[in-house]
């Protein structure tokens, strides 16, 4: 199991994916992956402003964040079969001094639900019990789902093209022509 958390201003691959080839993908600002089966799987996608940043860079932010979740989750499912209303893509915005954390979750219909699961004020200063706490518990959140994640990913079955592509034993016999 290796899992990943790359800054650099790395492409994505489910990005670059999508937009077909020789296309360049997204770049976030953070984006962990975990290798499963020799691939690469894009699981949670970070992104981040200053503190002081204008509206506009949020709600930019914001809609990049929903891009990189969809590419995200799309490249998943193009290569195995993840469990349908329990598997997502997390996207953390970090934008000011507020953290927003999200989950793209594909229900049984096929249909990509956004889900946001908690904001909460990022403790830069000295602050109080409550708000430290809220922060904690939203980290611990981000992690238990990115274990469950993983665990998901670990357990599910390969798509039905990576089947296709995969070598296949033949067996043949002899013809007696009698």
């Amino acid at each position: 199991m290796t899992f990943l958390a790359h800054n650099a201003k790395r492409q994505s691959l489910a990005s670059a994916d999508r937009k077909g080839k020789g296309k360049q993908g997204k770049r976030p600002d953070v984006m962990f992956m975990e290798k499963h089966r020799e691939k690469l799987y894009e699981l949670m996608f970070v992104e981040c402003s200053r503190l002081i940043c204008t509206e506009r860079k949020k709600n930019d932010d914001k809609v990049k964040l929903w891009r990189e979740m969809n590419d995200g989750m799309y490249w998943v499912h193009k290569s195995c079969r993840p469990s349908k209303n329990e598997f997502g893509v997390l996207g953390m915005q970090i934008a000011g001094d507020m953290l927003h954390l999200n989950i793209l979750i594909k229900d049984s219909d096929d249909i990509h639900r956004l889900f946001h699961l908690r904001s909460v004020k990022i403790p830069v200063r000295p602050s109080n019990d409550e708000g430290v706490t809220q922060f904690v518990e939203t980290l611990l959140l981000l992690r238990n789902i990115t274990i469950v994640n993983i665990s998901l990913l670990f357990h599910s079955s390969e798509s039905r093209l990576a089947r296709l592509k995969r070598q296949s034993s033949t067996i043949s016999s002899d013809i007696d022509d009698n």
